[in-house]
C-alpha cells in the first residue's frame, strides 16, 4: 500500500505537469482596437490560425483564402484567425484592421513576441504556418508551412476541421 505522503506528492506533481501543459497552450494575442483575447476565451470545437506577417509576400491571398474558409464554417463551432507576428511598430493596428475589411468573418490578432507562432510552428518556423486546435487548444496534425495558392488548401484544412467537429 502507498504511503499518504508519497500519494500527496504524486497528485500535487501531476496536478502541477497538468496545469503547466494546459498554461502552455493558451496564449494572449492584441487586436487591433480592442483588448487582448487569449485562446481559452476564443475556444470552439476547431480554431485555424494562420501565422503571417510584413515579411510574407502572399498574405493577402493567405487572408482570402481564409474569409473563404471562415465563411464555410459560418454558423459552425470552428474560429478562424489571422495572426500577425510583426509589433506595431512594423505594421500598425490601422494597417490590421484595414485588413479585417477584406476579411469580415476572420478574426485579426498581433502576435508581437511570436510567442504563439514559435511554440505552435513546429521545428521549422516559416511564414505562413497554419495551425488547427481542437476545443482544448491542442495542435492538430502538423503545421503547414507555406501557402501554394494553386493548392486545394480549404478542402485540405476542411477534412481535418470536419474531424473536430463530429460528435
Amino acid at each position: 500500500m502507498a504511503r499518504p505522503d508519497k500519494v500527496l506528492t504524486a497528485t500535487a506533481f501531476l496536478f502541477f505537469f497538468v496545469s503547466i501543459g494546459n498554461a502552455q497552450q493558451d496564449f494572449s494575442f492584441a487586436t487591433p482596437g480592442g483588448p487582448p483575447v487569449s485562446i481559452s476565451s476564443m475556444r470552439a470545437k476547431a480554431m485555424v490560425l494562420l501565422f503571417s506577417g510584413v515579411q510574407d509576400p502572399q498574405r493577402r491571398e493567405g487572408l482570402k483564402a481564409l474569409e473563404s474558409l471562415a465563411r464555410r464554417y459560418q454558423g459552425k463551432d470552428v474560429r478562424v484567425c489571422w495572426v500577425c507576428v510583426n509589433p506595431a511598430t512594423e505594421m500598425t493596428d490601422a494597417q490590421l484592421a484595414s485588413f479585417g475589411g477584406a476579411a469580415p468573418h476572420v478574426t485579426i490578432l498581433r502576435d508581437a513576441s511570436q510567442a504563439a507562432f514559435k511554440r505552435l510552428s513546429g521545428k521549422l518556423a516559416q511564414l505562413p504556418t497554419v495551425v488547427i486546435l481542437d476545443s482544448q487548444g491542442n495542435a492538430i496534425g502538423q503545421p503547414r508551412g507555406g501557402f501554394n495558392p494553386n493548392s486545394d488548401f480549404i478542402n485540405d484544412l476542411a477534412s481535418t476541421i470536419d474531424g473536430l467537429l463530429k460528435p
